[in-house]
């Protein structure tokens, strides 16, 4: 296993690379930074533009939903012409999504991502060879068709291995049962099986933490895994969280102001997070939990008055919101790797997180715990408490840290990495 670090080599040598995602997740900041370097043949996706969908022949209520999804999908940073779009394979989904129709989505959503398969791969075939750079649960067509056999089939790999889940969901099933949503379930056979072909015949692997590297190796059983699976760090958006100075020392009178960030769930560790701020003085910590709710209200009732539930906040109030805080902290049970602590770190926070939450903290910026518990959470934060001079100093070497996370890193890592893929 290799971890993705090096200058920029190579720029604009070499074979073109194909980037497809009918979503997002960061196919744009891919697609973007292989532009840069001169190797995007082009971003094959769903959606990718704000625009009017009034002159279609549909509802005036649906077109309103259309437009509202198609600007959740635009990127300026990225030329249009860069880009290549298939609509039928992503807004039904979307559209089902947002009307509650889950099941219907999830269909949707595998039928469009085959589509969308099996036309880049006709596309490879008309004007290839091409590298090709696809995500999980959306790459199984293209990587299995015979017309791109002999291609380079990079896999993105966003998420640790599904086995992984289907083990904690169990134990959280016996433990905090009255905590899930219905909408909470283990990976299907299918879905895993779906997995399974893309680790088969991706050439290359890439995960975005060491962790997420290290449950493939536990559960998927692919001859020569370990030749063809790199730790690539994703990067945070520097335009939007680039701008935090130094931090500043907290005051020795005022409690640590702890924050959460992403659903409220038990898959981030919402429960033991509650848990253990619980164990903890309110003269000493504070807790601010931002995001959408995925528990019953049931079981946040009793923290109403410990707890400042903001429920979801628009992406563009994230950085204050980060600025007004000390600490984050992210239990995760499953990740690939969360976005949300480098974006921490650029805003002068330090971490407490677990392993499973991905590339995070060093030893001088935060604590890494690793294994998800209630106790050892409690314990980390009352350290922190109780050392401000050990607070202020990882929050210093947090944001100085962050600098190696920039897009700009990412690029030159993934320039880096091409050459070793045999690109």
């Amino acid at each position: 296993m290799l971890f993705a670090t090096g200058p920029l080599l190579g720029q604009g040598d070499g074979m073109q690379i194909a980037v497809f995602h009918p979503g997002t997740q960061h196919s744009r900041q891919v697609a973007l930074a292989l532009d840069q370097l001169g190797r995007l043949a082009f971003l094959a996706t769903g959606l990718f533009t704000a625009g009017p969908a009034r002159n279609l022949p549909l509802p005036a209520a649906l077109c309103s939903a259309i437009e509202r999804e198609r600007a959740r999908f635009a990127f300026p940073p990225l030329e249009r012409a860069r880009v290549r779009t298939f609509a039928l394979t992503e807004l039904p989904e979307r559209l089902a999504a947002r009307a509650g129709q889950h099941d219907l989505a999830r269909w949707l959503d595998t039928r469009g991502n085959a589509l969308m398969g099996r036309r880049i791969a006709g596309i490879a075939a008309r004007e290839g060879p091409l590298g090709l750079w696809g995500f999980d649960g959306s790459s199984f067509a293209a990587f299995a068709d015979p017309r791109t056999s002999g291609m380079p089939r990079i896999l993105d790999r966003t998420i640790a291995h599904g086995e992984h889940w289907n083990a904690e969901l169990a134990l959280l099933r016996e433990s905090h049962g009255d905590w899930l949503d219905p909408s909470v379930r283990p990976w299907s056979e299918p879905r895993l099986a779906r997995d399974q072909s893309e680790y088969a015949h991706a050439t290359h692997i890439l995960c975005g933490s060491r962790f997420a590297a290290r449950t493939l190796h536990r559960h998927a059983a692919v001859q020569g895994l370990a030749d063809k699976l790199h730790v690539l760090p994703y990067p945070f958006d520097k335009a939007l969280f680039g701008g935090a100075g130094e931090p500043q020392a907290a005051s020795a009178r005022e409690p640590v102001r702890f924050l959460f960030v992403g659903e409220v769930g038990v898959r981030k560790g919402m429960h033991l997070l509650l848990d253990a701020i619980a164990r903890l003085p309110s003269s000493d910590a504070a807790l601010t939990v931002a995001g959408p709710q995925a528990v019953p209200d049931s079981v946040l009732a009793p923290f109403a008055g410990r707890v400042r539930f903001t429920g979801p906040m628009p992406r563009a109030s994230i950085p204050a919101l980060m600025r007004a805080h000390h600490v984050l902290v992210l239990p995760s049970l499953f990740e690939g790797s969360a976005i949300v602590l480098p974006e921490a770190m650029a805003s002068g926070l330090a971490l407490i997180h677990t392993e499973a939450s991905g590339e995070g903290a060093s030893g001088e910026s935060g604590i890494v715990l690793p294994r998800p518990d209630a106790a050892a959470l409690a314990e980390a934060m009352a350290r922190l408490c109780a050392g401000r001079d050990l607070l202020q100093s990882m929050r210093v070497a947090a944001w100085r840290e962050s600098a190696g996370r920039s897009f700009a890193v990412y690029r030159d890592r993934i320039g880096a990495l091409l050459p070793r893929l045999g690109l």
